[in-house]
């Protein structure tokens, strides 16, 4: 009876120590996003709520966790959507803290050496698109393009954003027109965008115009169009695109080499991912950065 009674105790002792929210917020802060969902639905008192009011252990746990380890511009860019809880904002502050790649390659798009942060389009005489998994929500994102094609060539590129989606194996092409996005399925659960009807908006790095060009979803899949924008700029072979996408204002803006030539687009609200169109011979790589000083 002794010896029950102090085994009692010990376990006793051990959940206490386990189902304390100080002490489970700081294993979480150390796991990936699988491992704490593998653990919530491995144990019920963790993963289950008392009412339908209140979060779970691991949900309030993760939620203590994700304001411990992130900082305010990641934090910034956690926008609820309903349905969702704390661990779907741990795992996209995962992903947000993750490398960029290039996830989706559209017909005739390589990688390069498997580095999946750089894409070559290998076609002959056409653009093909690659475009990345990483979804924006809100706050302020800011990433730069590497550019390159051979001297003999112009180089032509288009960067921007566009609606995360699936592209099907028979997409092909830009973005903007009616033989990529008849094979693309956008993703569910994104309602209508915040009111913003704006599904792609890239930035024509071409010697002919370097406009802006986007598309709406009312307006058909062959409804892109070319605007203007105040200090829009040619890039050559080399030189660094960068684009800051600040969901707080609906803002897209266009630096080069560390230098912001203007803002391109307003309006926006996400979800937006970022996405590439390249003609052939041309070669881009992608990178998170932080916003050069003004």
């Amino acid at each position: 009876m002794k010896k029950q009674k102090v085994e009692g105790d010990s376990i006793t002792h051990k959940e206490e120590v386990l189902f304390n929210s100080d002490t489970l917020s700081k294993v979480i802060s150390y796991l990936p996003s699988v491992d704490v969902l593998n653990l919530a639905l491995s144990c019920k008192r963790l993963g289950s709520a008392t009412t339908n009011d209140e979060q779970s252990l691991i949900e309030d746990c993760t939620r203590i966790a994700i304001h411990e380890i992130a900082t305010e511009e990641e934090l910034a860019t956690l926008s609820y959507y309903n349905g969702e809880n704390s661990l779907v904002d741990y795992h996209y502050l995962e992903s947000m803290r993750g490398p960029l790649n290039f996830d989706q390659l559209v017909g005739t798009v390589y990688v390069n050496s498997g580095d999946k942060t750089c894409v070559t389009n290998s076609g002959y005489a056409h653009f093909e698109t690659a475009f990345s998994n990483n979804i924006m929500r809100a706050g302020k994102h800011y990433v730069t393009f590497e550019t390159y094609r051979p001297s003999s060539q112009l180089l032509s590129i288009l960067v921007g954003v566009m609606r995360p989606g699936k592209a099907k194996h028979s997409a092909s092409g830009i973005p903007l027109a009616k033989e990529f996005y008849q094979h693309f399925s956008r993703r569910l659960g994104d309602g209508e965008y915040n009111n913003s009807n704006v599904q792609c908006c890239l930035y024509n790095s071409s010697i002919f115009n370097c406009q802006c060009y986007s598309s709406k979803w009312d307006g058909g899949l062959d409804s892109g169009g070319n605007e203007t924008w105040v200090g829009m700029e040619r890039v050559s072979t080399g030189d660094e695109i960068g684009m800051l996408l600040d969901l707080d204002e609906g803002s897209l803006s266009v630096y080069k080499n560390g230098r912001k030539l203007g803002v391109m687009q307003r309006g926006l609200a996400g979800p937006y991912c970022w996405v590439v169109s390249i003609y052939t011979g041309g070669r881009v790589g992608i990178k998170r950065g932080t916003v050069p000083p003004s």
